[in-house]
């Protein structure tokens, strides 16, 4: 995907590999704090960011799916602000740095690209964190389910666990239960097998947009 503006002989200035790495679900692709020599794009499946706050509070900040880029606060210099850890089977392209500087030397095309992500990666925290973390428990939990089925590829898509919810929409765990357990039984939230959920979409836009 970060190559995608890249003509074929571009390719022969990549001298470092590019590696594709699966992971299973709960794994950690980097730790907040890490000094990375790497970024990764997402070929499938969804990854978290958390961040650690002072007071001891974990927070997720952003989920990542295809075609998104984490660490990017890396390329400057900067140990990682978050920490990234799968919720499924995820798969990644684990780039390094000197193909990028080496490329964005060479190549405008993968400069401009570059810098075009990185402006759709903040653009979608400022729109997670005013779409989640606004309105009750019931519209916040609404839009992240929403959010999950319209990212996801078939008609069902993955159910994060209900402290993650919370911890990405700023509410208590005992709260997403009893959203989703409401939901559930209004027939707008269908729990499948593996983690799986399908949802009338209809239906929660209708009483939550």
């Amino acid at each position: 995907m970060l190559f995608s503006d890249l003509q074929h002989e571009d390719f022969d200035r990549i001298h470092h590999p590019i590696d594709d790495i699966e992971y299973g679900p709960g794994s950690h692709i980097y730790m907040q704090g890490d000094a990375m020599p790497f970024v990764y794009t997402i070929r499938s499946g969804l990854v978290k960011l958390s961040q650690h706050l002072p007071n001891g509070d974990t927070r997720i900040v952003r989920l990542l799916r295809q075609g998104d880029l984490a660490g990017l606060e890396s390329l400057n210099g900067q140990p990682s602000e978050y920490e990234a850890i799968t919720l499924d089977h995820v798969r990644v392209c684990r780039i390094p740095h000197s193909v990028i500087e080496s490329l964005r030397r060479d190549t405008p095309r993968l400069h401009d690209a570059l810098m075009k992500r990185w402006q759709k990666a903040l653009s979608s925290a400022d729109s997670w964190i005013t779409r989640l973390t606004t309105g009750n428990s019931k519209t916040r939990v609404a839009r992240l389910l929403m959010l999950l089925d319209n990212n996801s590829e078939d008609d069902s898509f993955f159910l994060p666990t209900r402290e993650d919810m919370g911890a990405m929409l700023g509410v208590t765990t005992e709260s997403v239960s009893k959203v989703t357990a409401e939901f559930t039984r209004n027939n707008w939230l269908r729990p499948l097998a593996q983690h799986r959920a399908w949802i009338d979409s209809e239906a929660l836009e209708e009483n939550f947009e």
